[in-house]
């Protein structure tokens, strides 16, 4: 007898994700650092393409439906993704279109967005090269994630050399790594970093 195969472990926390204050604040506080960094670069979102790459529930892709052209909310939990699709169609948004997997072109996209998701996959370097493949020439790619410290064994999340070597090893230029943002939920003090490059060519 064949064994089913195993489910997303993130598919049961897909139905109550948005109502957890954590994941709300902390989109809310990476949205607001993502809108410092275009400002910065005097970069718009209207009429942005855009990969929101471990989208979960869509409350990243939420906030940028407002100002793209178009969204691919990419995600391999089928549970997150039915949540999103259901938020979808009850708000008649027609610019977000999720999916388990990458899209196939190269070159289509202004923005490539990785909220708290690179820190679980398999091949960081390798996910950032395919991601950075998105990218239009001026493309910017994002990522937040936990930092790992380099001196604790077994420390959970990315490391700022990681994350630097990582978007370099994409082909990334302009690379920045640093504290995205600080949010207090439940009195602990959330820090995760912030990686950006820009794909040049």
């Amino acid at each position: 007898m064949d064994t089913p195969a195993a489910e997303n472990p993130w598919d049961e926390h897909a139905d109550s994700w948005d109502d957890d204050p954590g994941p709300v604040a902390y989109t809310a506080a990476a949205f607001q650092s993502l809108l410092d960094v275009l400002a910065k670069g005097d970069v718009s979102l209207d009429g942005a393409v855009i990969c929101d790459f471990g989208c979960g529930t869509g409350l990243l892709s939420d906030r940028l439906s407002g100002h793209a052209q178009y969204i691919d909310a990419v995600d391999t939990s089928k549970g997150m993704l039915a949540v999103l699709e259901g938020k979808i169609e009850r708000s008649g948004v027609t610019n977000v279109h999720p999916s388990t997997a990458l899209p196939n072109s190269v070159g289509t996209h202004d923005l490539v967005v990785c909220s708290s998701v690179l820190g679980f996959v398999p091949d960081y370097p390798e996910i950032v090269k395919d991601l950075t493949r998105l990218l239009l020439p001026g493309g910017l790619f994002v990522q937040w994630d936990w930092e790992r410290d380099e001196t604790e064994p077994g420390s959970y999340g990315l490391s700022r050399s990681e994350i630097s070597d990582a978007l370099a090893g994409g082909g990334l230029a302009d690379i920045e790594v640093r504290t995205a943002f600080e949010v207090t939920v439940d009195g602990t003090a959330m820090r995760p970093l912030m990686g950006v490059g820009v794909r040049l060519n």
